[in-house]
């Protein structure tokens, strides 16, 4: 029979098997950042106009700009012509970073919660796998801006308008 788990090692199994892969809020979220982003840093998007163009409900927004104005990706304009902007240059602001503002760090098994949450670390054979697998996730996600970002949205729409027009490639 295997060890009972102690508190500390049943959240961590619980933390983990939460953050293993991107939630709808998180994806929500990355799309607000983009939109923000092809905004330009002198615009204030207003919510509805996030919401509509990004299907978004209204509370959905609400906590997903919660989250980014903790983490001072998003700056919040209340008032007349208020809405929503970067708080950062686009360049500044990393994929990475607006997942882990969203949905916290990437945590693929328990053992890398922290040290000691897990009763098989010190000799388990999988433990650098996954430690190499959060490290190759993390350095791929910052290493996308969202200023990467918009110039593939970019790219890719001035593709399917070339594709679109008469004579434009099918």
């Amino acid at each position: 029979m295997p060890p009972a788990k102690t508190p500390q090692q049943t959240r961590a199994r619980k933390a983990a098997g939460a953050k293993m892969r991107i939630l709808s809020l998180t994806e929500g979220a990355i799309r607000t950042v983009l939109y923000l982003a092809l905004a330009g840093p002198e615009r204030k998007v207003p919510g509805e106009e996030i919401c509509r163009t990004q299907d978004i409900s209204v509370p959905f927004l609400n906590k997903i700009t919660r989250s980014l104005a903790g983490r001072r990706l998003v700056a919040t304009v209340r008032g007349a012509g208020g809405g929503f902007q970067l708080a950062k240059p686009p360049e500044a602001i990393t994929l990475l970073e607006v997942i882990e503002a969203v949905q916290g760090p990437f945590l693929y098994n328990e053992c890398l919660v922290g040290p000691h949450t897990c009763p098989r670390e010190s000799d388990c054979p999988v433990h650098p796998v996954w430690k190499q697998i959060r490290e190759s996730t993390e350095k791929i996600l910052s290493s996308w801006t969202l200023a990467d970002l918009a110039w593939v949205w970019r790219m890719r729409r001035d593709h399917r308008e070339n594709d679109s027009r008469p004579g434009g490639e099918t």
